[in-house]
């Protein structure tokens, strides 16, 4: 059979149309270099993040809203994006959402491990007291959801699981930057009340909301009150802890990881469905079933099969991984779809997270499977070119796949910070670096050291250490640590 029909016969098999089977006849371009991604950092990212206006009164006290030019929101005269957002946004433009303060902070522990700057570690120390000082609760073992003039809500057992996770990830990062102890007595507070709270035996998973009759909220069986345990702070910081938090962090990562495979996954449509507590969640288009809360449980299966020697973990996670890869990229535009519609087409538009994940995923499948490179030379691309606010800076939230134009919706509200954005380039340099087989570099604070030093969520071997001082930090160093070997 000659090569190409035999590349054409093949994409068939696997689902693939001409239009995939040409590509596949193309050599695989190789991702950028990961100095372009330190680069996206510092050009298209951090001069959104550190200003002023971004960092809050006091500082760490970060605001939720703000305008797509950066500026503080003026709620007599808001900018044109925020003063045309539906009344149920602009009901809570003067709340700051814990999850967003947390996630700014960790943006800010980002900048930091990528850059070294230690004004970045100060914004995110900032942020930590900000959030150990106004939102945890030591009586509780909780953490608040928002706070508003003095207020702040709801009732203990009436937040989500999801919110008390992210109120988590800020502090994560910190910790595993500076192994600061006070801070983790907070991550372990806050870990056993979720653990002892929100775990319901007979369902043998996470709930929502602990509290009976929170307006039917407690019914709720959501596919990202597990996995966001996983990636906003188990993960990263399960692997550093000292013991006997170690085994019980990782035992709740494999846990997660299993409850997510056989309670939520959809092996006929190889992906996860977002809810399962009532009978339209399991069909395409419900809430929370895309690409981007697919690629993310496998990216994170991955991982803790990977950290844990659950060698099946890791199997279904690959597998299904080159699946949803193949099913989200399109190769007219090479960029990534977010997710099947109803009746089964794909929605080529773009959503700055799921496109991340999706990134995320690949790049880091690639690292024992290089043919999952294929996609990434062109998705990034397209990243760089269209999903970044190249005169404003950061990344939009949405992007039009019809013109490959921003949709002009406000780029920084209640879920969307500099979370995904940062995670996006601090992974695409790890990864990056690690498929051109070279060291990748990252700075840590630390008064001794650490042990066992990770870049972020790899394993990798350290090949060189320095320490440098680090002034307004007490007895904690400046450490720039180069790992090899990532995987």
């Amino acid at each position: 059979m000659p090569a190409a029909l035999h590349l054409l016969c093949l994409a068939a098999l696997l689902g693939a149309g001409p239009a995939q089977a040409a590509e596949a006849r193309q050599p695989a371009a190789a991702p950028p270099a990961g100095e372009r991604w330190l680069e996206h950092f510092r050009d298209d990212l951090l001069p959104f993040w550190n200003v002023p206006d971004a960092w809050g009164e006091p500082r760490g006290n970060f605001p939720t809203f703000r305008c797509n030019d950066g500026r503080r929101l003026d709620e007599k005269s808001p900018c044109p994006e925020l003063a045309a957002a539906p009344p149920r946004l602009k009901a809570i433009l003067d709340r700051r959402f814990v999850r967003m303060q947390s996630r700014q902070t960790y943006f800010y522990g980002v900048a930091y491990h990528l850059t070294g700057d230690p004004e970045m570690l100060e914004l995110a120390r900032d942020g930590v007291r900000y959030l150990r000082s106004h939102a945890l609760e030591k009586e509780t073992g909780s953490a608040v959801s928002w706070l508003q003039d003095g207020l702040s809500g709801p009732p203990v057992l009436e937040r989500t699981s999801q919110d008390l996770a992210y109120a988590q990830l800020g502090m994560a990062m910190y910790y595993t930057l500076t192994r600061d102890a006070a801070v983790l007595e907070d991550l372990l507070r806050l870990e056993e009340h979720v653990f002892a709270e929100y775990w319901n035996a007979d369902w043998g998973m996470l709930r929502w909301v602990a509290k009976e009759d929170a307006y039917a909220e407690e019914t709720r069986k959501e596919l990202v009150a597990q996995l966001d345990q996983v990636n906003a702070y188990l993960l990263l910081v399960a692997p550093i802890l000292p013991e006997p938090h170690r085994s019980r962090w990782t035992a709740h990562l494999v846990t997660l990881a299993r409850v997510m495979i056989e309670k939520y996954f959809a092996p006929e449509q190889h992906l996860f469905w977002g809810t399962i507590h009532y009978a339209p969640g399991r069909s395409l288009g419900s809430r929370h079933t895309d690409f981007g809360h697919t690629a993310k449980a496998l990216w994170m299966i991955e991982r803790i099969g990977r950290l844990t020697g659950e060698r099946d973990l890791v199997a279904f996670a690959t597998r299904e991984g080159a699946k949803v890869l193949e099913r989200a990229y399109l190769p007219d535009s090479g960029s990534w779809g977010s997710r099947p519609r109803p009746d089964g087409s794909i929605d080529p538009d773009k959503e700055w997270w799921i496109y991340a994940e999706l990134d995320q995923l690949a790049a880091t499948l690639a690292l024992a499977d290089r043919a999952q490179a294929r996609y990434l030379a062109r998705t990034y691309d397209y990243w760089l070119r269209h999903m970044v606010d190249h005169r404003d800076h950061e990344v939009w939230g949405w992007v039009r796949a019809a013109d490959d134009a921003p949709s002009g919706s406000p780029k920084i509200h209640q879920w969307k910070s500099g979370y995904h954005s940062a995670e996006h380039a601090l992974v695409a340099y790890l990864t990056g670096q690690a498929l051109r087989g070279e060291p990748a570099t990252l700075y840590y604070a630390l008064a001794a050291p650490a042990i066992p030093l990770r870049p972020y969520f790899f394993s990798g071997k350290v090949v060189s250490t320095e320490t440098a001082a680090l002034p307004g930090f007490g007895p904690l160093k400046k450490v720039r640590v180069a790992f090899s070997d990532l995987q």
